[in-house]
């Protein structure tokens, strides 16, 4: 329609509700932004397919080959494994540092469960056979951990001692016993009844991409281009076969081992089946596809019954079956790039203005009616100034524009001397952060830019008046506050007394005259010893802070927006809430398949940008979504 050790329980107490309990997802075959990470398809299950990707999205696929989609975290995940009772699917999420998080989710109503925060990466993310427990292998000495499915506590002593690094574990379909892949080269079984270990074999060592098929008869594993076959109750290599960069598509279920290998715009599929159990035969090639667009080669894939499922480097899937076929075969992804990406979203006066990779343009609502106004070149960002819009580009050294919507003249206001991090007008100034180490001024009557603070780990500046500066921080640097204040005549600066590890997204709205500025911090909690991420209000008159909103847990992306004397926030990433400095009412909206990253209304409408580049609508007094509208490739709204 148009229009390191141990692992550390970790608990987002965002609200009184399980997380995204008031939530959609969305229906279509649009691909994921990024790569795919993981496919992931249930025996027994109901014939859908899950994939996972860089953009923190899962997608359940059907055989209808409709996918629906809802984000579950700003993060890549890397992992999935689908729960035997066909609802629930655990995932992990990772920044690739320190950020380590098994989460578990329940499909049918679009809520988490439980999540777990691990001090080290994941090797490996499996459910035991009939669903009881959640089996983490991680890069640590412990190696693997036992999650009760149900309660979300780790189960002791499912294993005696540590089991050092696997990258493959799998239970027997009556959860009695385990079987574990070690990249140090071994193959060890466990009886998961006493902890004991009943055998381990020496086995090939570091191979990638283990897995087991033929029953657990055979595993398989990749290393230096060679694919090694061993025969997984003794460990002895049975076949050893030289394949450049495959993607194995292994399953218990399946008597053969399939692979995948890239060839120039094409990709071939190969059987390695077995003899009697006793002997693998040579790869042979089952079928060869074309169709892949440039620079697009498949990075996963996964057996479904008849099936197979493969993602790719540029966020596609593909469906097709290992039937032997002489032919090249042309194949068309089963997603596609239904959707253009809105970067940014502004009001001037009534008016909503949207910025798109190629053009900038004026909607509302109640119309639906794109009216272009001007051409995008390349910029990701956009402030209302008067009539005219400012454009800059987040992250970058590109110039900042100021471009007149009723003529489409540019002026060049500036070229910022650093990576661009904030910028925020001020009536006729324009205040910015570059490369988190300066703060600058600029007058745009005069065209006139000088610095106004320079230091480190720099968050947000805030213009308080044209005497006043407030400058968020991280505390780990001199001085050693999360805020600091600036007089703009003298370049005096001033540590301020308030608690926190860093601040940021500093807020204020002079013509409702409150006196305070708002904004976020991050602490450890005195009591807790948890990190906190909490929304506070400074009042310069009085030099005193005081808190109003929190979570427990680090958010050091959200946002803090004052409109109108309401704060909107994203805090704790799923949803937006509302907070009415007047009445002290706080207000949750719902959500759309994808994560709210900005807020911006008029009187009668508020408008949210969705991390997937989707914008949903609401009145601002109830918590319900009107609508989510999504901007086709042609240029029209898609409504949902």
């Amino acid at each position: 329609m148009l229009k390191n050790k141990f692992a550390v329980l970790f608990t987002l107490s965002v609200f009184s509700f399980p997380l995204s309990v008031f939530s959609q997802s969305h229906i279509s075959t649009q691909s994921h932004q990024g790569t795919v990470t993981n496919v992931a398809y249930l025996d027994n299950g109901d014939g859908s397919v899950f994939s996972a990707g860089n953009d923190g999205f899962l997608i359940k696929w059907t055989e209808d080959g409709m996918g629906e989609h809802y984000q579950i975290s700003d993060l890549p995940i890397k992992m999935i494994a689908r729960s035997p009772n066909k609802n629930e699917i655990a995932v992990y999420e990772t920044d690739g540092a320190s950020l380590n998080r098994v989460s578990v989710w329940n499909w049918k109503t679009l809520t988490r469960k439980f999540a777990f925060r691990f001090t080290d990466s994941l090797t490996s993310l499996t459910y035991s056979a009939k669903g009881t427990y959640i089996i983490c292998g991680t890069a640590s000495v412990s190696g693997a951990f036992f999650l009760n499915s149900t309660t979300g506590s780790i189960v002791r002593n499912k294993v005696k001692g540590n089991t050092g690094v696997v990258n493959y574990i799998q239970t027997s379909d009556t959860e009695k016993s385990a079987v574990m892949y070690s990249p140090k080269g071994n193959l060890t079984y466990y009886n998961l009844q006493n902890g004991e270990q009943k055998a381990k074999f020496n086995a090939e060592y570091d191979l990638n991409q283990f897995c087991l098929f033929n029953n657990g008869v055979f595993g398989a594993g990749e290393r230096d281009g060679n694919i090694y076959i061993i025969q997984a109750v003794t460990g002895t290599t049975i076949g050893t076969f030289p394949a450049a960069n495959p993607i194995l598509i292994g399953s218990n279920k399946s008597k053969d081992l399939y692979y995948i290998i890239n060839e120039n715009r094409q990709f071939k599929l190969y059987k390695i089946a077995n003899d009697r159990n006793k002997a693998v035969i040579a790869p042979e090639l089952q079928r060869t596809f074309s169709g892949l667009k440039t620079s697009e080669s498949i990075v996963c894939a996964a057996l479904a019954d008849e099936q197979i499922y493969a993602g790719t480097n540029s966020g596609n899937l593909y469906q097709f079956d290992y039937a032997q076929a002489e032919r090249v075969d042309v194949q068309m992804a089963l997603t596609d790039k239904m959707y253009e990406k809105i970067y940014d979203v502004a009001t001037i006066g009534e008016d909503f203005y949207f910025l798109t990779p190629n053009s900038i343009f004026k909607s509302s609502y109640e119309s639906s009616n794109i009216d272009k106004k001007a051409v995008n070149s390349g910029y990701t960002n956009l402030i209302p100034y008067g009539e005219d819009i400012i454009l800059w580009s987040k992250d970058t050294k590109k110039a900042v524009l100021l471009l007149e919507l009723a003529t489409g003249k540019q002026t060049q206001l500036f070229v910022p001397e650093g990576s661009l991090q904030v910028l925020k007008l001020y009536g006729e100034t324009l205040i910015d952060v570059e490369a988190n180490s300066a703060v600058h001024i600029f007058e745009i009557p005069s065209a006139q830019k000088r610095q106004l603070y320079q230091g480190t780990s720099i968050q947000d500046a805030i213009l308080y008046n044209e005497n006043d500066l407030y400058v968020a921080k991280s505390s780990g640097t001199s001085p050693n506050v999360p805020l600091i204040y600036v007089n703009v005549k003298t370049q005096e600066t001033v540590p301020l007394s308030m608690k926190g590890n860093v601040a940021y997204s500093l807020t204020y709205e002079p013509s409702k005259n409150q006196g305070e500025i708002y904004g976020i911090t991050i602490y450890t909690n005195s009591s807790t010893k948890k990190l906190t991420t909490s929304i506070f209000a400074y009042k310069p008159k009085t030099k005193s802070s005081r808190y109003l909103l929190s979570i427990t847990d680090e958010d050091s992306e959200a946002f803090a927006n004052l409109s109108d004397n309401i704060l909107y926030t994203n805090m704790g990433k799923s949803q937006i809430r509302s907070y009415n400095l007047s009445t002290r009412r706080d207000f949750l909206y719902k959500r759309s398949a994808s994560m709210p990253i900005k807020t911006v209304r008029n009187t009668s409408r508020m408008v949210v940008l969705n991390r997937d580049g989707s914008i949903s609508w609401y009145n601002p007094t109830l918590n319900s979504v009107l609508s989510d509208w999504y901007l086709t490739t042609d240029g029209n709204w898609f409504e949902f």
